[in-house]
């Protein structure tokens, strides 16, 4: 009986993933379900991209999307990482707000679009409120596409120089 246990200890011990390959996989989940629910944009004349990066960047920009309303740089958290007071960490609102800064970077002397961040929080409850600050929008998921639909026109023409810009400098995450 004891070398059955041990062998079920050890099996139980050997093939349980890691905490890190844990949290790996809940992001990949994260990713997975906001493309999905960017997808539609893309059907709608909008260029949605995913798990891009700039020149010279070694972290990559979970979704990146393009349309008549600017550019959006989206990314995802887990509703349990938001801060008591319901806003997301400040490590998350910087690297968001940075990404955001180095596309408009990007563009600039190309383009004039608005580059604006987008945190969609991942979260059985679909009913997270709108939270706004500086510039940053944190929603539920189901909400993504309904604030990317409602922004700010963009002139055609601009539009179309920052999608040529951005095709022509981003490239696909390592």
């Amino acid at each position: 009986m004891a070398l059955l246990l041990a062998a079920w200890t050890g099996w139980r011990l050997r093939f349980r993933p890691s905490p890190d390959v844990r949290v790996w996989r809940q992001q990949a989940v994260m990713q997975r379900n906001t493309a999905e629910v960017l997808r539609p944009l893309g059907e709608q004349a909008y260029l949605v991209l995913h798990d891009v990066a700039l020149p010279g960047w070694l972290d990559s920009l979970d979704h990146l999307v393009v349309g008549s309303t600017g550019v959006w740089v989206v990314a995802s958290l887990q509703h349990r990482r938001l801060l008591p007071c319901g806003g997301p960490p400040p490590a998350t609102v910087r690297g968001l707000r940075g990404q955001a800064d180095a596309v408009a970077e990007a563009l600039e002397g190309c383009a004039r679009v608005p580059v604006q961040p987008l945190l969609s929080v991942y979260s059985l409850l679909s009913s997270v409120p709108l939270w706004t600050s500086d510039g940053l929008c944190v929603a539920a998921i189901a909400q993504v596409p309904g604030i990317i639909r409602s922004g700010s026109a963009t002139p055609p023409d601009e539009l179309e120089q920052a999608t040529s810009r951005l095709l022509e400098v981003l490239r696909p995450a390592a």
